[in-house]
């Protein structure tokens, strides 16, 4: 399968003070319901994606675009399927909510898109000095990415901008995936760099999430890539639709989504699960120091995590069967202390949601209509406690 096309199903599939220990200690089981409301605070949106809230209560939203017309490339197509052109343009941008708002910081930034499926920066998070990070998503190697010309050398990477837009540095994460392929063992794997979330490291530098790679990178403050862990494929059963003989397996990648900071000086990263995402096979990952142990599970798909103010785990995710169109009902999840799962909003009500954030006020933001460029919003969703 193209990356491109992988990337695009990926998307499609992923939208539709309390101890931390206690998120693990118990499984997760309905709780309570949400009524559903929400309130639209920013829409116009070019594909909107990763979220974070700055000391000020400013939110910063990554924009990853609609691709451009600098050039175009298609990369080649998995057997029986159909190539399909992606094209490169600046249409990338970091946005910012404040007062209610909407403003650009910063635009001109790398996209590549096909159709309404775009590749360009997919979350952004401050430092301690204020410079900003943020991942360009991308789907495949370098050498594809060459095809898409030199102003193109900028997807597949962690940039580290000024508060004004500059460029400071930029860490190559596809190069390091095109040399290293971590994840090369596991059945059905292969050479594929997508960076999608990011979290800071205390101290400098950051810890990245490579959807593609199935890895979590660490970039040193000086830039440099290290592979920080990786998630292993699972075998899973083969789905009806493959017509494969009955007892069939085959491997599910794992697809390693949003990241945060926990309150426990650890990090927590949205395990989305590839095809066939069977019925609550995705699980959030709890990561320190170089181990990875499951901090949630139950769920069908994880997009994106977060935590409030109480230390409780917020999730932006599916759970139930996939339905026949594959288009999952994505909702929104809070995680008590004794692992129950209240549902913060109705399922039905986002379209394409895929980053996730709690407020300084302790409501939950969440990016939406992340495939509808010019037309993605950002939704509020009251919280009560």
């Amino acid at each position: 399968m193209s990356g491109v096309r992988a990337g695009r199903r990926l998307l499609a599939v992923a939208v539709a003070g309390i101890a931390v220990s206690a998120v693990t200690a118990a499984p997760v089981a309905a709780a309570g319901t949400a009524d559903g409301a929400f309130e639209v605070v920013a829409k116009g949106l070019d594909s909107p994606r990763g979220l974070s809230f700055g000391p000020d209560g400013t939110l910063y939203i990554a924009e990853s675009g609609h691709g451009g017309k600098i050039r175009c490339a298609t990369p080649p197509a998995a057997p029986g399927e159909k190539a399909e052109k992606i094209c490169f343009g600046l249409t990338g941008r970091i946005s910012t909510l404040k007062d209610g708002k909407t403003s650009v910081l910063v635009k001109g930034l790398p996209s590549a898109a096909s159709g309404p499926f775009a590749l360009g920066p997919h979350d952004v998070a401050l430092t301690g000095e204020g410079d900003l990070l943020v991942t360009i998503g991308f789907s495949g190697d370098t050498r594809f990415r060459a095809k898409l010309g030199p102003k193109a050398r900028t997807l597949g990477t962690l940039l580290t901008l000024s508060a004004g837009g500059k460029r400071l540095s930029a860490a190559d994460l596809a190069a390091h995936e095109t040399r290293h392929d971590p994840d090369r063992k596991d059945k059905g794997s292969a050479v594929d760099s997508y960076p999608f979330g990011v979290a800071p490291l205390p101290g400098g530098g950051a810890l990245v999430t490579d959807t593609g790679g199935n890895t979590v990178l660490r970039v040193s403050a000086k830039g440099k890539v290290s592979t920080e862990a990786v998630f292993r494929a699972r075998s899973v059963a083969a789905p009806p639709e493959l017509k494969m003989p009955k007892g069939s397996k085959i491997p599910m990648q794992s697809v390693p989504m949003g990241i945060t900071a926990g309150p426990d000086g650890a990090f927590y990263v949205a395990e989305h699960g590839g095809f066939p995402n069977p019925e609550g096979s995705a699980r959030v990952f709890r990561l320190k120091g170089g181990k990875v142990t499951v901090a949630a599970k139950g769920f069908t798909t994880v997009a994106d995590v977060a935590f409030d103010a109480q230390g409780r785990l917020v999730v932006l995710g599916s759970v139930g069967p996939i339905p026949a169109d594959h288009m999952t009902r994505t909702s929104v999840y809070r995680i008590e202390p004794d692992g129950a799962r209240t549902e913060l909003l109705e399922p039905g009500r986002l379209t394409t949601p895929l980053g996730v954030a709690v407020g300084p006020d302790g409501a939950v933001y969440v990016a939406d209509k992340a495939m509808v460029p010019g037309k993605g919003e950002v939704l509020r969703i009251p919280v009560a406690e």
